[in-house]
């Protein structure tokens, strides 16, 4: 399909993250069998007047879905939750999306959240994130949680984030995995009754009833 893909209407099904060929993106015609790995460059060519929301993973781009209800209320209470303790303690700054993070020449993404420490603060620019956070959060939405388990997790690993949150709205979870010498550990995961702790952030405890507080729509 063209890079300017149409909204999804009211009350529809969620779409899944939608892979955009190279040749939508540079105007040129699709050779056969032929994959042609997408950049930074290709990324910032991108209509400004384009209200899609887009992602570069491993030189592939993709267009997202609006996300969930229950996405967004989880996302600002686990934000607000980080934000306050870090400036609080002065840890250095949280940042929610939309932000890009340039994490290599074929990959820009928009995590939900990230922490970025004061050792860290170089890396923010005016157009973003220039490197790894910290911390990185992602909040699961229909449609998005097979690039988010797989593709992303993959992405933050290589590129060296020392933790990677993936939090479930839905089955009200958060599954925890860090960095360690040469791939992520899974760490546990962390249901409703419980509080997550970290290394990063010492003295933070996150009640996960409190991310998940959210009201409960309509089906």
């Amino acid at each position: 399909m063209g890079i300017h893909g149409g909204k999804a209407g009211m009350g529809r099904e969620k779409t899944p993250y939608i892979s955009i060929s190279s040749s939508a993106v540079r105007g040129r015609a699709m050779v056969p069998n032929q994959q042609v790995r997408l950049t930074v460059r290709d990324y910032l060519d991108i209509p400004e007047d384009d209200e899609n929301r887009y992602q570069l993973i491993d030189g592939e781009l993709y267009m997202a879905p609006a996300p969930s209800y229950e996405h967004q209320e989880s996302s600002l209470n686990l934000a607000a939750i980080l934000r306050d303790f870090v400036r609080e303690n002065g840890l250095g700054r949280v940042v929610a999306s939309p932000i890009d993070v340039y994490l290599s020449d074929g990959d820009v993404v928009q995590p939900d959240i990230v922490f970025i420490s004061n050792e860290r603060l170089h890396i923010i620019h005016s157009d973003g994130l220039h490197g790894a956070p910290g911390l990185v959060i992602e909040l699961l939405s229909p449609g998005t949680e097979r690039i988010d388990r797989t593709l992303k997790r993959e992405r933050y690993e290589k590129f060296g984030v020392g933790e990677y949150w993936l939090a479930d709205p839905i089955a009200k979870t958060i599954v925890v995995f860090r960095a360690r010498t040469v791939a992520f550990e899974r760490i546990g995961v962390f249901t409703e009754g419980m509080a997550l702790e970290t290394p990063l952030l010492p003295g933070l405890r996150v009640e996960i009833s409190a991310v998940f507080d959210y009201y409960v729509p309509s089906r």
